[in-house]
């Protein structure tokens, strides 16, 4: 699988700047098929054929401010993250915060087809 880019969410970022504390919220990761950076809004891909609508539960393993950079650290979920029963299909790996709601995307550059029985696994890189 190719390696992705990775952007922000406009609307996560307000929230951040405004004081929002992403050391107390709950992460999932998600997939995508489509997603605007600047409504901050998904298309999540269907359910079904393997993957599971809401994603993939991630932990916060710390997160602290030091010299003015924030470092959050999220505990790496389990690989493979999903495993194709009958396909589906993304673009984009979403990280999605319980009060920050969409924060991140990481962008494959086109459509990704995952096939019965092959795996699609995640290894974060944050901000």
């Amino acid at each position: 699988m190719p390696t992705a880019s990775y952007e922000k969410f406009q609307p996560a970022l307000e929230l951040m700047l405004e004081g929002g504390n992403l050391g107390t919220e709950t992460y999932a990761l998600k997939l995508a098929t489509a997603r605007t950076l600047s409504a901050g809004t998904i298309t999540e891909t269907t359910n079904g054929g393997g993957y599971t609508t809401g994603g993939v539960a991630v932990t916060v393993a710390s997160a602290a401010q030091s010299g003015g950079t924030y470092t959050l650290t999220l505990t790496q979920p389990t690989n493979p993250i999903w495993t194709a029963t009958t396909g589906f299909t993304f673009q984009y790996v979403i990280l999605t915060g319980s009060v920050s709601g969409n924060i991140a995307s990481w962008d494959y550059g086109s459509s990704q087809s995952v096939a019965a029985g092959e795996t699609v696994s995640v290894t974060l890189t944050l901000f």
